[in-house]
């Protein structure tokens, strides 16, 4: 979900294999819920990536007079800004699981008199578009959800132009991030979170084969991430994201408490340290082309 593990968000149910799949759900089978405590987080999430995702969308041609479908777009705050970028004579079907994130979204948009941006609330995982319909389509923190991200690829490259960009920004090697953590804490409360999301975390690996067997040419795949010092972005981003997920995992048997405690004082003890970083986890932008 594009405002959406760290870092994630949005529509998060569970399949009875224990994976999260997007849908249309109550709010109370969101992830971290859609409370505004956790509106806030996003918005804070959004902030952290900002950058590297508007680089993703230049990189993709994303333009003014376009079509663009930002899929599993959360409360929107991608939307506003490719409705900013498409311009009056483009349009953005924004599409999300969440109603009350679909309202925030349509009255952010109406209060910016910004008619091109549509809102649907619907099933990413069975969206029935026309065919050839949608010049780009952008999914960020979507796919890592998504039971079989396969079919929902297919579906979106039936709905694109030929010549249309598909453009997902996802994790990648979680584990491999997991593995180089320093602080034996940290790295015991990550391998929870880890384990809860199953292969999801190591979509952005197999995002290039997928397109492919879709009918898409991947043009580029990018790295992206960083690193995390005390109250940098991406240090108060894993943060947030910690202070929310943590109890429920500690809830779910899944997390001791005692585990949980002795994270905060490492991380607390780490955050009055100027030297200490942390790696901040692997993603990766893919785009692929319909040909």
């Amino acid at each position: 979900m594009n405002d959406g593990i760290i870092g994630s968000g949005g529509m998060a149910s569970h399949n009875k294999r224990g994976k999260h799949v997007l849908g249309t759900a109550a709010e109370r089978d969101y992830l971290l819920g859609t409370n505004d405590e956790e509106l806030h987080r996003l918005q804070a999430q959004h902030n952290t990536w900002q950058a590297e995702t508007t680089d993703l969308w230049d990189r993709a041609t994303f333009r003014a007079g376009q079509t663009i479908l930002d899929l599993g777009c959360g409360p929107g705050f991608t939307s506003l800004e490719l409705g900013e970028r498409v311009g009056a004579g483009g349009r953005v079907l924004a599409v999300d699981g969440s109603k009350k994130f679909a309202d925030f979204l349509r009255h952010r948009a109406a209060s910016a008199s910004m008619t091109q941006i549509e809102v649907v609330v619907a099933d990413v995982r069975t969206l029935d578009l026309p065919a050839a319909s949608i010049d780009a389509v952008f999914a960020r923190w979507l796919l890592c959800f998504i039971e079989e991200p396969q079919k929902v690829i297919e579906q979106i490259a039936r709905t694109l132009k030929r010549g249309g960009h598909l453009l997902v920004m996802d994790y990648c090697a979680y584990g491999t991030f997991v593995a180089q953590i320093q602080y034996p804490h940290l790295q015991r409360v990550l391998q929870a979170v880890h384990r809860s999301f199953g292969d999801g975390l190591k979509i952005g690996d197999k995002l290039p084969h997928l397109m492919e067997r879709c009918g898409l040419e991947v043009v580029e795949v990018i790295p992206i991430g960083g690193i995390a010092r005390p109250g940098n972005r991406i240090w108060c981003w894993i943060e947030d994201f910690l202070r929310m997920y943590l109890p429920e995992l500690v809830a779910r048997g899944a997390l001791r408490e005692e585990d949980c405690a002795a994270h905060w004082e490492e991380w607390q003890t780490n955050a009055r340290d100027p030297q200490a970083t942390i790696s901040s986890p692997s993603m990766v932008g893919v785009i692929g082309v319909k040909i």
